[in-house]
């Protein structure tokens, strides 16, 4: 039994040696392949239709035009209320009305007007409707030269014709914007369909983004207006002196996390059972780089360089805050008076919840 095992597995070996060794393994010669005959069809039939997109055009070494080693370029919808339809031929968005833009037309015109006037681009009407406009010529520049020597050189001209396709209800409208006229600085290289499309969509993509930036302008002040600081000066449970938020404490302690960053306190430790801040307080001092491109304004907290304690409890009506000093004296009145009005001005900037 012993010498029988060996012995099978030496001829296993021997019988699969041609997947164990593949430099061994003979190469197959290619198998001829032959065009197969076109069907014939019997007489009295006909020949089923044969589609034609996949046939392989007669001359191979023909040359092939429009081709551009460029992604698509696609309208974006960057506005809330915009939206592109599905197999959209031609440069065009469309614009619902909302509840920041009111009347949507005039919204729109108003948009598209106040671009060419940040772009020092002339637009014209060009009907009595006052729906088609026509631009002046909108140039394109590119970066040429290295480093110190570098500069903005013009490269190519075009004009545009901007139309507002309002629906009949007037709470939908189509902005489109169709190329008039093209030319390059240095030569006079005719743009491709796929090129005068692609500066369509550029433009009217321009466009959207100023109907978009001035909408975020709109949402930012109406989050702003309805936002009410709640934050007081008054008396806790026990009289002392103290600031009082309508904010429920859980929701009060993360936004205190906010206000101390890039005000001067840092956060040594904090009890989050007693919700209790052991702070440091030191001025915020302006960098070199805020100083030289003109960064927020520092708001100087009305507090002696040191350690404090800011303490929370619940009240009635919301949260009392007691700030005190590093030994748990709680501060008088008159600072914290005056500590109320500077963290407003930081908790209005900031937009904190307080």
């Amino acid at each position: 039994m012993q010498y029988w095992i060996p012995a099978s597995l030496i001829a296993s070996l021997f019988i699969s040696g041609c997947s164990l060794f593949p430099e061994d393994v003979v190469e197959q010669s290619p198998v001829d392949t032959k065009p197969l005959a076109e069907l014939k069809v019997p007489a009295g039939l006909v020949a089923a239709k044969k589609p034609a997109q996949f046939d392989i055009p007669p001359a191979p070494n023909a040359p092939v035009t429009e081709v551009e080693l460029k992604s698509p370029m696609q309208v974006l919808a960057l506005a809330t209320n915009s939206r592109v339809e599905e197999e959209e031929k031609e440069a065009r968005i469309w614009f619902e009305r909302s509840e920041f833009t009111g009347e949507l037309l005039p919204y729109l015109k108003t948009n598209v007007l106040d671009f060419g006037k940040e772009k020092q681009i002339e637009i014209t009407q060009k009907d009595q409707q006052g729906l088609v406009f026509e631009t002046g010529w909108v140039s394109r520049f590119e970066e040429e030269g290295f480093w110190l020597w570098k500069d903005m050189v013009e490269k190519e001209q075009s004009r545009f014709l901007v139309v507002f396709e309002p629906k009949t209800h007037g709470r939908t409208v189509g902005l489109r914007v169709q190329l008039l006229e093209h030319r390059y600085i240095d030569n006079d290289t005719k743009l491709s369909a796929i090129a005068q499309r692609r500066e369509e969509v550029y433009f009217l993509n321009r466009l959207v983004d100023k109907v978009a930036t001035v909408e975020l302008a709109q949402i930012k002040q109406k989050k702003a207006q309805s936002r009410q600081i709640t934050l007081t000066t008054g008396f806790d449970a026990e009289g002392n002196a103290a600031m009082i938020t309508g904010q429920p404490i859980d929701a009060a302690w993360p936004q205190l996390e906010l206000l101390f960053e890039q005000n001067g306190f840092v956060v040594n430790d904090l009890d989050r059972t007693k919700y209790t801040f052991f702070l440091t307080y030191q001025e915020p001092e302006a960098g070199f780089w805020d100083s030289l491109w003109g960064g927020e304004e520092t708001i100087q907290v009305p507090l002696t360089p040191g350690d404090y304690q800011l303490v929370l409890t619940k009240s009635e009506v919301g949260t009392n805050l007691s700030w005190r000093d590093s030994a748990g004296k709680i501060l008088s009145a008159e600072q914290i008076s005056a500590l109320h009005q500077t963290l407003v001005q930081i908790i209005k900037r900031d937009s904190i919840e307080l």
